[in-house]
């Protein structure tokens, strides 16, 4: 057996949980039946579904969330990192083995559901969606933690509420009805049911998911990887969401356009996501500079973050929607390709600007509050005070000319990257 499953088998389990957890969902179970007029019909349905969302969801990805927290304050995670332990040994051991008494109450719970439903034919769909919402939001919550793990932080309680926030989507057609909006999905060519579609894709998010927690566990270990797998995954979102919205293979023309827009849109938001989060260590891009130099192109894909390899898909993306659009076309856009590549080359370097600061703990806060200014509240002062002219300046994606959208947005990406490279040099110099 997983030493670490078997670690946290004995660790989660004992006579008084076992005989506890049946006994309070007993109680409760009891008092729905009893307000039923003595049957198990709809509202002990209800309140069983209600139960396992508070026990999977809530409880268990604050459970995967706080078990490597939990061994690094008990300085217990240095000794199982130089173990024998495999990352695949480690990442089901950790996400299962955390939240064991977590499952042995929630199973029960949608046992007590499958009897009490009037709903005989959702049954089966309700235990997939129950099950994969729970594997996803927990796999999440282990996410979370690495990530604050990197970024040597000990508390995960603002991304954990966003693992609540993404997961819990998931779990609304289990609190009203697995059955309240079924329709028609058109995939590409293919039309599926959309409960189907929608059980399909939480297996596929619970896929990425666990791989997710599986490199960065592998990560951890230090154990050199390729970055095949973001890649794949890339590739994976882009063909999905361009599924759905062109929706018709037959149309070639819809085909492109919806490929190129879909990179551009993950490769960005991926970008944006992952230089967030990150622990953005100035001696990485030292690192890749002297492999470079030296020709050690294994060593650079080895090391290169996430994040800029994101970030440097999107310059063929914008050159492909730039080159495949008429003049007419790309003179309605109000967002150019190449000028909105410029400018998230701009936020990068602010955001890592930011994170070489001696004070690095402030560097999100610091991000999302130049974020909010330079997107929303700058623009939106000008444009009241009728000074459309200067929120162009500020952002050069509400200029009608794609030229002076060009020229403002490269010279900021440039400033930026001046300011960038003094204070990396700062930083370096001081590191030595």
């Amino acid at each position: 057996m997983n030493p670490e499953f078997q670690r946290n088998l004995y660790l989660e389990f004992s006579v008084a949980r076992l005989i506890g957890m049946p006994l309070f969902l007993m109680i409760i179970f009891a008092l729905t039946y009893a307000i039923d007029n003595q049957k198990l019909t709809e509202s002990t349905a209800n309140i069983s579904i209600i139960v396992y969302v508070l026990i999977i969801l809530f409880w268990g990805a604050r459970q995967t969330a706080e078990s490597l927290l939990e061994e690094i304050r008990n300085h217990t995670w240095d000794i199982q990192k130089t173990s024998a332990l495999s990352p695949w040994s480690l990442t089901w051991g950790k996400l299962l083995g955390s939240t064991l008494f977590n499952w042995y109450g929630g199973l029960l719970c949608l046992f007590i559901y499958s009897i009490a439903t009037p709903q005989r034919e959702t049954v089966f769909l309700v235990w997939i969606y129950a099950i994969s919402g729970g594997i996803l939001a927990q796999s999440l919550g282990l996410l979370t933690s690495l990530l604050a793990v990197r970024r040597k932080q000990m508390t995960v309680s603002i991304l954990y509420y966003g693992v609540i926030f993404c997961s819990l989507p998931f779990f609304i057609p289990l609190l009203f009805d697995a059955d309240y909006s079924r329709g028609q999905v058109d995939w590409y060519s293919i039309r599926l049911d959309s409960q189907v579609f929608m059980a399909i894709s939480l297996l596929l998010a619970c896929f990425w998911a666990v791989v997710g927690v599986y490199r960065l566990l592998a990560e951890e270990l230090q154990i050199r990887t390729l970055p095949w797998v973001w890649l794949s995954f890339i590739g994976f979102l882009v063909l999905y969401f361009t599924g759905l919205i062109i929706g018709d293979l037959n149309s070639s023309q819809a085909s492109k356009f919806g490929i190129g827009e879909c990179s551009f849109v993950v490769c960005g938001c991926l970008t944006y996501l992952l230089i967030l989060s990150d622990n953005n260590n100035p001696m990485t891009v030292r690192k890749l500079w002297l492999y470079s130099e030296q020709a050690q192109w294994q060593r650079v894909l080895e090391q290169i973050p996430c994040w800029l390899i994101s970030l440097l898909l999107l310059i063929p993306v914008s050159l492909y929607l730039t080159l495949f659009r008429d003049v007419e076309t790309l003179e309605k856009m109000t967002i150019y390709p190449i000028p909105s590549f410029l400018l998230l080359v701009r936020d990068c370097a602010v955001i890592l600007f930011f994170s070489y600061a001696a004070n690095a703990k402030r560097a999100a806060g610091l991000s999302f509050l130049y974020l909010l200014l330079i997107y929303w509240i700058l623009p939106a002062i000008f444009i009241e005070g009728g000074a459309e002219g200067m929120a162009a300046v500020f952002l050069p994606l509400f200029s009608d000319n794609i030229a002076f959208a060009l020229i403002f947005a490269g010279g900021q990406a440039a400033l930026a990257g001046f300011f960038l490279y003094q204070r990396w040099q700062n930083c370096v110099n001081h590191l030595r």
